[in-house]
């Protein structure tokens, strides 16, 4: 039998990964085979949590792959790729692109390793669960690479030799790929766990449906049928549930384990420090004192459309974004009627007018408060310190050992689902329910109910519900409008087009809309591995 320490090579990859082990040599000291390990109940369960845990590796970075370049943010700080932030100078030596292309295949490539051991391991209760869970996994990562890629590798086994080429298959395929494995999770996975986080029927009927959305706007899709099957797939997983937490609980602090949040990437403190992610970081304003427990750079900055898209009573953008700045930073977290506030952004007229009365409700707090309503300088990239921050991944870092916290990443939650029913019903052609579903998640939020929706509208709807959550880019290329929206709404894909640039346009007069191949890919693979257009 092989040891722990033998390794398979993955060309495609671009790295040696090891088996059975991570990504680290270890010496087989007590002559233990992987045969032997995960053949047990705890050993196969330990290596279906090592499946959940690549989902940290995938979201880690700071989210420039899934937020740069859209109609929300725009790039105001040099940290933030060129290429990813319009697009004009994006080559297949992006290094964010290729770490995203790594991590998915990486992932791919343990959960190849559980779906190997499968039928290998102890049989025990949970394990049929285990492996749609698995499989759900697997398939969730092959819809993020079809997203972004477009056709990619289809590596279903463990690769446990080396492999120099690999095909490129349709993404016709691969979407086919990616639904018969869903529709065999979810006729296995039970409706609810005892783990949070683990992968529920329900989750895997939200992706599903978000990927017969997603594939109906194909040339190679279904058209009608799939718009109907997502429609009917996102109402499964709805279940009837309503929207019954204010939107400002969602993201609030420990409340990651909130009733509306399907799936999630989790994160703890643990033994060797904090597990944690950097989604807090680009959103600004800058902060980065002692004292603020937390490091922030204006690198994605909000964009005029993004900051004016909400009505008055709207209270999404006070759950998206802070509406104070205190010092410490993160004293608003942990004592907020404590914590001076040096900023305050009333943005209607009403809290303009109310400003006395705030102030006065807490003087020693907000004595000496700067004022600063909505304006022009809101949505000013040099504007470093004195803009509303998006808090919707905050952190606590404190020198209290006790006070460490990393919000969850959330993959599924159920505003996402009722918005996917209502696109999938307007396409569809069945309005009424497409408006019913938007008025569900407008009514939560206080905005006023609408008697018709149209595809920007509904459009609109997910910038104020999911802003900053990593699905605006995919959002605006399924539907067609990563152009149309960027070249009125982004300033820096703006001033290219004002100046008579198209930055879309690459290699051949091809549109960049695509990301692409690596080049660590295109080189490393022995035979012919095509580039994607535009590059």
């Amino acid at each position: 039998m092989k040891s722990i320490k033998s390794k398979i090579y993955a060309i495609l990859l671009g790295l040696s990964i090891i088996s059975c082990s991570g990504y680290l040599d270890e010496e087989n000291l007590g002559n233990t085979t992987a045969e032997n390990f995960y053949g047990t109940k705890n050993g196969y369960e330990g290596l279906v949590n090592a499946t959940y845990a690549t989902l940290r590796d995938v979201y880690e970075p700071t989210p420039y792959v899934f937020c740069a370049g859209t109609d929300l943010f725009f790039a105001a700080h040099a940290e933030v790729p060129l290429g990813l932030a319009s697009y004009q100078t994006l080559t297949p030596g992006e290094s964010n692109v290729e770490r995203l292309f790594r991590s998915l295949y990486q992932s791919i490539q343990i959960t190849n390793l559980a779906l190997y051991h499968a039928d290998k391991t102890e049989d025990f209760p949970e394990l049929e669960s285990r492996i749609a869970e698995v499989k759900t996994l697997r398939a969730y990562y092959y819809f993020m690479l079809v997203q972004q890629f477009g056709d990619v590798s289809i590596v279903e086994n463990l690769v446990n030799e080396p492999i120099t080429h690999f095909e490129r298959k349709p993404a016709s395929e691969v979407y086919q790929f990616i639904i018969d494995q869903l529709n065999e999770a979810i006729a296995i996975l039970p409706p609810a766990q005892t783990n949070f986080g683990r992968v529920t029927k329900r989750a895997a009927q939200h992706i599903l449906a978000k990927v017969y959305l997603t594939r109906a706007y194909e040339t190679y899709g279904n058209g009608t049928e799939d718009f109907e099957m997502a429609a009917s797939l996102a109402d499964t997983a709805i279940n009837g549930q309503g929207l019954n937490l204010p939107f400002g609980d969602l993201f609030k602090y420990k409340n990651d384990k909130n009733e509306e949040i399907l799936w999630s990437v989790q994160y703890n403190k643990s033994l060797s420090g904090e597990i944690s992610h950097n989604w807090d970081y680009p959103w600004g304003p800058l902060v980065q004192g002692a004292n603020d427990g937390v490091v922030k750079k204006n690198a994605l900055h909000p964009t005029e459309y993004l900051f004016t898209l909400f009505e008055d009573n709207d209270t999404r953008f006070e759950g998206t974004f802070l509406n104070i700045k205190t010092a410490p930073y993160s004293g608003y977290i942990l004592n907020p009627t404590t914590t001076p506030v040096e900023y305050y952004y009333p943005r209607t007229a009403t809290q303009i007018a109310a400003v006395p009365a705030w102030r006065a409700a807490d003087p020693v707090n907000r004595i000496n408060t700067i004022i600063s309503p909505i304006g022009a300088h809101w949505w000013d990239g040099l504007n470093q310190v004195d803009y509303p921050a998006l808090k919707k991944f905050d952190r606590v870092q404190t020198a209290t050992p006790s006070v460490q916290y990393t919000h969850d990443i959330y993959l599924a939650r159920l505003g996402e689902t009722y918005l996917i029913a209502a696109e999938a019903y307007l396409q569809s052609n069945n309005p009424v329910n497409a408006v019913a579903r938007v008025n569900t998640v407008r009514q939560r939020a206080g905005a006023s109910i609408v008697a018709n929706v149209t595809l920007d509208f509904i459009l609109d709807e997910r910038a104020r519900e999911l802003a900053g959550e990593g699905f605006r880019w995919l959002d605006l290329k399924r539907t067609g409008k990563l152009v149309d929206y960027t070249k009125v709404r982004n300033p820096d894909i703006k001033a290219l087009f004002d100046g008579g640039t198209n930055p879309f346009v690459g290699v051949g007069g091809q549109l960049k809309i695509l990301r692409p191949i690596p080049l660590a890919v295109i080189s490393l693979d022995s035979g012919e591995y095509p580039q994607n257009p535009g590059y």
